[in-house]
Parts: structure tokens; sequence; C-alpha cells
């Protein structure tokens, strides 16, 4: 027997290779995750300053692409109506390309589905309730998660996908009130046929989106999911 590897030497040996196991486990798993990383955005939508519902961005990366998934329900009652807004949207990105969209939408009681694919800059757009378009105006939805969306000028909605054209100018940067604590964002204007106060946090992500909705103000902010809960 090799005296050099019999008794303790071996299991101390053995003991090294189990861990370095292990070890090598822990790192494969922290790459899959990596390579896997998803990141939630909250939002609380607000009608004057009251809350009447929620948004759920929910961004999934894999290598160099991305799958977003939106959802929106907002649930009012004024006076003797009952607004309802329940939406549903899947958007598939190819680095900074959009390559897909698929949304549905309940907007009071009318329904919306369409889908649009797009290649080489131009889309290819069908659904019930919004026709059949073909374009290569390079528009996207009204998709506001992202800051990109600012450099736009042709967008369309993200209900019936009617087309609308819009300016957007920066504003500057300034502290935006987010979950409680200060955080720098930067302020944009979208004018045109979207009005819209945007602000974007230093990651490119949407803090908080103000508008006016029936004469009512409408604000989307940014939330944790356990304010959101309350």
């Amino acid at each position: 027997t090799d005296p050099f590897y019999g008794g303790n030497m071996r299991k101390s040996v053995l003991k090294r290779t189990v861990s370095a196991a292990i070890a090598g486990l822990f790192t494969q798993c922290a790459v899959f995750s990596t390579a896997y990383a998803g990141e939630i955005l909250n939002f609380r939508v607000l009608k004057d300053g009251e809350p009447i519902g929620y948004e759920k961005v929910e961004i999934t990366q894999t290598a160099n692409k991305r799958t977003v998934t939106v959802e929106t329900l907002t649930d009012v009652r004024v006076l003797f109506l009952q607004f309802h807004y329940d939406h549903q949207r899947t958007e598939h990105w190819d680095g900074d390309a959009l390559m897909s969209v698929d949304t549905t939408t309940n907007d009071d009681g009318t329904h919306y589905t369409y889908q649009a694919s797009y290649q080489d800059g131009c889309y290819q757009l069908a659904g019930k309730g919004v026709g059949k378009r073909d374009a290569c105006d390079g528009a996207w939805p009204l998709t506001l998660w992202l800051e990109d969306v600012t450099g736009k000028a042709n967008l369309y909605s993200v209900i019936d996908a009617e087309p609308y054209a819009v300016q957007t100018r920066k504003v500057g940067t300034e502290n935006l009130m987010v979950e409680n604590r200060e955080t720098p964002a930067t302020h944009y204007v979208m004018s045109g046929d979207v009005e819209r106060d945007l602000w974007y946090g230093t990651d490119g992500k949407l803090l908080k989106t103000s508008f006016k909705r029936k004469g009512y103000d409408i604000d989307f902010i940014r939330v944790d999911a356990i304010a959101l809960q309350h």
C-alpha cells in the first residue's frame, strides 16, 4: 500500500474532491442563473391620486434575447359607470430589435387581440378588431417600460394598434420619489397623438408616467411587490 494515499490521507483527498465537485456545481448554477436572469417592474395605477389597479412588467433575459410580459388591470367605478381595463402583452426582443408583439385586451367590454412580427425594420400586424397592416415605418407599440421608446416618432396603440405620430423632448434630470426614496430620473414629455410625462431611471427603465384619460389624472408609479399588495 502506498503510504502517501493510505488511511487519513485518502479521506482528505476524497473530502477535497467532493468539495471541489460541490463548488463546481454551485458555479454552474450561478452561471445558469445569470444567463437566465429576470426582473419585474411593478407599478401602482392611480386616478386622481387614488389606487385603481396595477401593471406588472416581467423581463426575462436569455443570452442576447429578451422576453417581456406585461399585465395591466384597472377597475374603477365613476358615478354609475364601471370602467374596466384588462391587458396582456408579450414582446420578444433580439438585442435592441423588437421581433414580435402579441396582445389581448378587454377595454371596458370591447375585446381586441393582435400579433405583430418584425423583420428588417418592417412589420406585419393583424388581429381581431384591428384589421391588417404592413409597414416599414419602424413603429413600436406604445411600450413605455423602455426608455428607447422616446426616440420613436411612430408608435401604435397597445389596445387596437391605432397608429400614432409623436414627438418626445427631454426636459432634464430631476429627483423623483419612488418607493419612499429620492431617485435620479430623466424626465421626458411626449406630445402629438399621445401625451405623456415620462420619467426613467439610470437603468433606462420606466419609473413613472402621467397623463389625462377622460378628464382624470392617471399615474403609473413604480413600487415594490410588497407595497403593491397594500
